[in-house]
Formats: C-alpha cells, sequence, structure tokens
C-alpha cells in the first residue's frame, strides 16, 4: 500500500512539474518579449519606457534569480541613468552589488555614475574595488583613465595611466587598450606603434584609432584610408562614416559630407547621434541646403542644449528658401581667401588707427 501511494505521489508531482513547466516557458516567453522591447526603446532613446518595459520583464520571474534576470537588472540600471535616475540607477547597482559583491563589473558602472553625479570619493572607491576584483587589466584601466580625464581627475586619471602602461601585452586587444591610452594621453607616437601591432593581429578596431591618430598629425589621406579599411569590414558602422564625413567636410567635399552623414545618422545609436547630428547641420549648410540644416538643427535642439547651435538655428531661419547654388571647392576655397584677406586688411587697418590715436 505504501509503494502504490508513493507511485501516485510521484504521478502527482509530475502533473504539478508539467504545469509549473508551461507557465514557467510563458513567462520566459513573456520575460524576452519585454527585454527586447526595452532594448529597442534604449536605441531610439525611449529610456523611461525602456525602464517599465526591463520592470516588467522582471515582473515575470517566477522562480529564483537566474542569468536572465541578471542581464535585465544590467538593463534597467541603465536605462534608469540614462532617464535621468541617477538615485534609481545607484539604487539598481548597489542592490546588485549585494546580490554578487565579487563582481567587478557592477562596482565599475556604480562608479560612472557616481562620477557623473559628482560624487567623485565614491566613484574612486568603486573603481579601485573594481580593479582589485578584475586585476590589472588594461582595458578597464583605460576605460577609467578616460573617465577620470574627462571629469577633469588628471591626479587620479594619471594612476591608472601606470597600470595600463606597466602590463605586458600578450595579444592584440591588449596592444589595442596599450595604444588607446597613449593615444588619450596625447601619446601619438607610441600609440600609433601599438595599434599598428593590434591592427597587424588581427584587431580591426585598431583602425579607427589609428585614423584619429593620423588625422591629428594632418594626414587626411592615410586617415581616410584607414577609416575606408575599416568601413569594409563595417559598412554600417555610425563612428567611422561620422569620421568620413568630417574628413569630407574639411576637404571641402559637401556633397560627400552630407552622404556619409546621412548614412551615419541612419545607423548611429541613442549615443552617437550627437557627433552625427551636429557634423550633418554644417555638411547641408554648406551644400546651401539651409532647409535640411534647418530641420536637422531643430532636431538636435529639441535633444541637446547647445549655445553654439541655437545661434546657427536663429541664422538659418533667416535663410530658409533662398535658392542658393552650392559652391564648389575651388569656390569655397576662394572665399575662403577672401575672408583671409579682408580680415587681413581689417586688422592691418585697425593697427594703423591705433597708431594714429597714440600719436
Amino acid at each position: 500500500m505504501k509503494k502504490r501511494f508513493t507511485l501516485f505521489l510521484a504521478a502527482g508531482m509530475l502533473c504539478a512539474s508539467l504545469l509549473l513547466s508551461g507557465c514557467q516557458n510563458a513567462a520566459d516567453e513573456k520575460m524576452q518579449e519585454y527585454k527586447e522591447l526595452g532594448i529597442s526603446q534604449m536605441e531610439t532613446g525611449d529610456y523611461e519606457s525602456a525602464v517599465n518595459s526591463f520592470q516588467k520583464a522582471l515582473d515575470q520571474s517566477v522562480g529564483s534569480i537566474g542569468a536572465e534576470e541578471l542581464d535585465i537588472s544590467y538593463y534597467k540600471a541603465l536605462a534608469l541613468y540614462k532617464s535621468g535616475d541617477a538615485g534609481g540607477a545607484i539604487e539598481a547597482y548597489t542592490a546588485l552589488v549585494e546580490y554578487d559583491s565579487k563582481n567587478w563589473e557592477v562596482y565599475y558602472l556604480r562608479g560612472n555614475v557616481y562620477l557623473q553625479e559628482g560624487q567623485t570619493e565614491s566613484a574612486l572607491e568603486d573603481y579601485a574595488q573594481a580593479v582589485s576584483l578584475r586585476g590589472n587589466d588594461a582595458e578597464l584601466c583605460t576605460h577609467i583613465y578616460e573617465n577620470l580625464l574627462r571629469a577633469g581627475l588628471e591626479d587620479s586619471a594619471q594612476e591608472y595611466l601606470i597600470l595600463v602602461l606597466s602590463t605586458d601585452p600578450s595579444d592584440a586587444e591588449d596592444y589595442y587598450y596599450l595604444g588607446d591610452v597613449c593615444y588619450l594621453s596625447g601619446d601619438y607616437e607610441n600609440a600609433e606603434a601599438y595599434l599598428t601591432q593590434a591592427r597587424d593581429q588581427g584587431y580591426d578596431k585598431a583602425l579607427l584609432l589609428l585614423g584619429r591618430i593620423y588625422m591629428a598629425g594632418g594626414d587626411s589621406d592615410s586617415a581616410k584610408a584607414a577609416f575606408e579599411s575599416y568601413m569594409e569590414i563595417y559598412p554600417e558602422d555610425a563612428e567611422a562614416l561620422n569620421e568620413l564625413g568630417a574628413i569630407a567636410l574639411e576637404a571641402g567635399d559637401y556633397e560627400g559630407a552630407v552622404t556619409y552623414l546621412e548614412a551615419a545618422r541612419e545607423a548611429a545609436d541613442a549615443d552617437a547621434d550627437e557627433a552625427v547630428l551636429k557634423n550633418l547641420i554644417i555638411a547641408y549648410e554648406y551644400s546651401y541646403d539651409f532647409q535640411s540644416a534647418c530641420d536637422t538643427a531643430e532636431t538636435y535642439l529639441s535633444k541637446y542644449s547647445d549655445e553654439e547651435i541655437e545661434r546657427e538655428y536663429e541664422f538659418l531661419l533667416t535663410r530658409v528658401g533662398e535658392d542658393i547654388e552650392p559652391a564648389t571647392a575651388d569656390e569655397a576655397e576662394a572665399d575662403a581667401d577672401d575672408e583671409s584677406d579682408d580680415t587681413s586688411e581689417a586688422d592691418t587697418e585697425g593697427e594703423t588707427d591705433d597708431t594714429a590715436d597714440s600719436e
């Protein structure tokens, strides 16, 4: 009798297990749907909606916290910060720290938020903890160095520069980050040497930084070649398209600049959008497409605060509707020379007037 009861119990447990499995599968599917929706909303810059979607995804969890729930929590924390809720982001990262205090990445991410919010001491503590857990990792230390430089904390940044430069490169990625940190510190000679090593070992991302180094040295032809080589591998990379657009602008190829930058705008995510839009405004204006320049400036100002673009927008409003033929590169260069001559004459006249006044 006891044996029969055991069999009935086992059968009952099997039925319950099947029911729970069905519920779990439905919940998992719903969780994935909300997660994907949240990611899509983040890509378009709708961070508040993304926060709600990620929370709905987490609400589907009916069991213990697993890898998927943790991944969604990371997304939610980032979306909170992007939406302007830094306090909520810190709380979310702190909850992740409490769940897994040995995870270096959470300390780094929370440190970034602290730094952006001006809580320098807390940021430095989190960065130090991240490095302690991760070890002297070139990539991590380079990112921290860059963050601290941007925040104006050069003394603190120097510590991480030393850590990166003390690493012994073992693969192409290590050479890349050594090149990156040298580039950030202004040491272009060593940066180029390290990045060339990374490129030669197959680390394609090095081409982007090499292009920037060539541009900084005034070698726009080599810069363009580097960016174009990168584009052959990643044809829809917004960052490289933006760089090529900037090179075309500098060369006076405004039509080419517009082509590159429109493609960059289409490929850009919410984080890369600002730089692309700004260059595109200039490209449209120099092409005498004032309507497109004005519309793009309006879009830019709806997202970002920028006094320079505000002044440019006011100017563009006065030019909309004017039918002007785009200048050729030679005409643009001639106009620039004329402006330079006019400035020189004005300066000379000013000096003469000052001399006369002193006499």
